[in-house]
């Protein structure tokens, strides 16, 4: 039985679908019309676009339980504090009892983003993100969101982080994943 989620249960990194690349996209010959409509919501999210943190919280907002903190993986770059995620976990954190923790991870030195290329290991993520609000997981249940995934690394790193910093259990989620 998950300590967060209604349904979705309980993995590693749980995924609510997958994600297409634009630009693989359009050079296998596709065009908006045909392109997935979760990738598109995905690249909503990372416009900080309304209808894809709208999409999101309508599929995420029955999942959640109450008296959960929700935290996000930090951009690559630390400049970029409040993207789509954020305003996602603000929409989730709106209705129920639980708490806003998207402030707890910041991205303290920027890293190549991964999407075009950067490296994707555990250590430069753990060696460039820092807990910085502590008090807001500690002695929690908290769910951790990433728009893609590809490793999981970020994802681990970052859950690994949490638990060092007094979370009781971090449940992994990426909006979507990727080859």
């Amino acid at each position: 039985m998950s300590d967060v989620f209604n349904t979705l249960g309980n993995h590693s990194i749980v995924s609510l679908g997958s994600y297409k690349p634009w630009n693989v996209h359009r050079a296998e010959g596709g065009d908006r019309s045909s392109y997935p409509a979760h990738s598109g919501y995905v690249l909503d999210i990372k416009d900080n676009a309304a209808i894809g943190v709208k999409h999101f919280a309508k599929i995420l907002g029955p999942e959640l339980k109450d008296n959960i903190a929700m935290a996000v993986v930090p951009s690559h770059d630390p400049k970029k504090t409040d993207g789509g995620l954020h305003a996602l976990v603000r929409k989730l954190t709106e209705s129920g009892n639980r708490l806003d923790a998207s402030g707890s991870l910041v991205r303290v030195t920027k890293i190549d983003k991964l999407a075009h290329g950067g490296d994707r290991s555990i250590e430069v993520h753990q060696g460039s993100i820092r807990v910085a609000h502590p008090e807001l997981i500690k002695g929690r249940h908290v769910v951790l969101i990433d728009d893609v995934q590809k490793t999981g690394n970020s994802l681990k790193a970052c859950r690994a982080l949490l638990l060092e910093a007094g979370a009781l259990s971090v449940q992994c989620l990426a909006l979507a994943s990727t080859w």
